[in-house]
């Protein structure tokens, strides 16, 4: 099957599917300027995993405040940029019932910022902080910590010190029952810019694929379910993919 036959088949099979489910990775967010973490040049291969899963840990930030925050702000306050196109594309097909729920990895919030509306952050969201008070409910956006005069920001009304509402080493991730069960439901399941080697996001897609389930994986690169996958399609640019899919569907 080549190219232009996959494409028109992943129309296909979003055209018939009463519940298409994506599940997006750092792919997807790279094509909108934000780093990738785990790529080649990301922060797990040059600084090493062992010192980022050290630092970038709910010990830490709880021990060593302002080592992690030091850590944090060089590397994961993110830049401002707007959704990619396949960010935009995603949210259309969700507004024309084509795709029912997005499962991401990412923390950037940018399919929220491109109007899709049921999304299932299980890693959180790096725009907004969180006071550590008990019982302050005390928010803030990213701007907030850039503009903060001290390494560690603190909490305007109690204090108490902020911490970004990210997953950290040694937490659970977040949504864990309501991601499981999205992806499980689903009839078609969407897999785009993920290696599918994080876990516990990994192993729901892996309990999806333990059934004559249909699977599509659109990725720069293989996967860790190349094999389980019904369509494989290989991509530089996923907003291009997205593009060609679209036009095929009904």
């Amino acid at each position: 099957m080549n190219e232009e036959q996959k494409l028109t088949r992943v129309a296909e099979l979003l055209a018939s599917s009463r519940n298409t489910v994506v599940v997006t990775g750092a792919g997807i967010s790279t094509e909108a300027g934000i780093p990738d973490f785990r790529g080649e040049k990301g922060i797990y291969r040059t600084l090493g995993e062992q010192k980022v899963t050290a630092l970038l840990n709910i010990n830490a930030f709880r021990k060593r405040p302002r080592e992690f925050y030091e850590f944090y702000r060089r590397y994961f306050l993110l830049p401002e940029v707007k959704p990619s196109r396949a960010h935009l594309l995603l949210a259309d097909l969700e507004k024309k019932g084509i795709i029912k729920a997005v499962v991401t990895q990412n923390i950037d919030n940018l399919h929220q910022m491109a109007g899709s509306k049921r999304v299932i952050p299980v890693h959180g969201r790096a725009d907004r902080f969180l006071c550590t008070g008990i019982g302050c409910r005390f928010e803030s956006d990213a701007g907030y910590v850039r503009d903060y005069p001290d390494l560690v920001p603190k909490c305007p009304e109690c204090g108490n010190i902020l911490r970004p509402d990210v997953v950290l080493f040694g937490e659970p991730i977040q949504n864990h029952r309501l991601a499981r069960d999205t992806i499980l439901a689903a009839q078609v399941l969407l897999v785009i810019g993920s290696s599918l080697t994080v876990y516990p996001l990994a192993g729901f897609v892996s309990e999806y694929c333990t059934g004559d389930r249909t699977m599509i994986i659109i990725n720069k690169g293989p996967t860790a379910l190349d094999y389980a996958a019904t369509l494989k399609l290989d991509v530089e640019s996923t907003a291009e993919v997205l593009e060609k899919i679209a036009r095929n569907l009904p």
